[in-house]
């Protein structure tokens, strides 16, 4: 029996949606339907929970085994008689145009609670979510407005600081009026080497921080001040770039690591994980003979792990592609041309990595922003965008570059 990844259409919600109430019997079991990284068991008296909060994505995986026609989702609630009723009025999520045949993407749309049923059209098997839609801190606050506000750390590397360097930039284009960014940067830092730094409690780490669109270097500092510098909205961690496609390395130091983070962060936090790219081809750096020196090997290794370790961590509420960005640019005419010394990006392969990270931080449309860095042609510029918004929308899959 093949595997065949569920296909999620985009579900638009709407205040003028009216109340369609039946009761929905459990038919054959024909197929069975699996997501990866929820709790609980799929069934109807024990289903998956999620809850999200009021503007938040959050992406799963979901794995279907058998042939189906197609899939419904419906919202309900269950009965007195634990029956599941459907009720289009209880629909407080949407699901995001970024979902693929490969995930399932979430957006928090209006405080509430409901059964989501994820069932196939010939009434076969179905999954069950229960989910809960908060809003921050269970105020009257909503998720926090990025178009004023937003403040991003990174626990990372040189990789981090590539894929950051024009971010306050763009986010400034676009008229974000607050931007902070800060960057806890270790060289070439592993997620082994960042737990032993936590362990040893030393000030390894050198603090970059962007408060007014320049970079400044505050020194050596220990995990926990930059943690405790700010109120951050959403942190981001990443695995070495030599080592992001060996899924070996990355446990029990990421359970560590995101267990000290909750524990020490001054507000609630959203976790991202920041996608690497794969090494140009003529790259010499020293771990590049873990993947046969190929870059697609590479690639495709960072695509799966990223699959199978973090997208299936309730911890992680997005992903941040840069590294199908970058491959995504590739396929341009300008080749393999996004690095600068066979791993770190030059000042084009940046860009394109900022943009993604905003379009994956925000949410927000890139189409209309207007900064790029002086020495890049509006073709790059352009170019930079399409690969951009290509990797949001397929995380995993490589797309051609129509603009040439």
């Amino acid at each position: 029996m093949n595997k065949i990844m569920l296909v999620l259409l985009t579900i638009l919600f709407s205040t003028a949606l009216f109340a369609c109430q039946e009761t929905i019997d459990e038919g054959p079991d024909t197929i069975s339907i699996t997501v990866l990284g929820l709790e609980g068991e799929g069934t109807l008296l024990e289903p998956y929970e999620l809850e999200i909060v009021v503007g938040e994505t959050i992406e799963k995986v979901v794995e279907i085994e058998g042939d189906y026609e197609g899939l419904e989702y419906v919202f309900g609630e269950l009965d007195e008689d634990s029956k599941f009723v459907s009720d289009s009025s209880l629909q407080h999520i949407s699901i995001n145009a970024r979902s693929t045949d490969t995930y399932l993407s979430v957006v928090g749309y209006m405080k509430g609670e409901s059964m989501l049923r994820i069932k196939g059209k010939d009434l076969s098997s179905s999954a069950y979510i229960h989910v809960r839609t908060v809003e921050r801190n269970g105020s009257s606050e909503q998720v926090k407005d990025f178009s004023e506000s937003l403040k991003v750390l990174a626990i990372g590397n040189s990789f981090s600081e590539d894929a950051m360097t024009y971010l306050g930039e763009i986010a400034h284009d676009y008229g974000i009026t607050e931007v902070v960014l800060g960057n806890m940067y270790i060289g070439g830092a592993s997620l082994e080497q960042h737990w032993t730094t936590l362990e040893n409690n030393t000030s390894s780490y050198t603090y970059y921080k962007n408060t007014d669109n320049a970079w400044i270097n505050k020194g050596g500092k220990s995990l926990r001040i930059g943690l405790l510098d700010e109120t951050w909205d959403i942190v981001t961690l990443q695995q070495a770039s030599g080592k992001s496609g060996l899924p070996e390395t990355y446990q029990p130091y990421l359970d560590n690591l995101i267990a000290f983070i909750k524990e020490t962060k001054l507000t609630p936090t959203t976790f991202m994980w920041h996608q690497t790219w794969a090494y140009a081809e003529t790259s010499t750096h020293s771990e590049f003979p873990n993947y046969d020196r190929d870059q697609m090997t590479m690639y495709n290794a960072i695509m799966s792990t990223v699959q199978s370790l973090i997208i299936t961590d309730e911890t992680f509420r997005q992903v941040i592609p840069s590294g199908t960005a970058i491959q995504n640019a590739r396929t341009s005419s300008f080749g393999d041309h996004f690095n600068r010394d066979g791993f770190h990006l030059n000042e084009f392969g940046r860009y394109v990595a900022a943009l993604t990270w905003f379009r994956t931080l925000t949410g927000f449309s890139i189409d209309d922003i207007t900064y790029k860095p002086a020495a890049l042609t509006d073709q790059q510029m352009a170019v930079a965008k399409e690969a951009a918004n290509q990797a949001y929308a397929n995380m995993f899959e490589v797309t051609e570059i129509t603009i040439q």
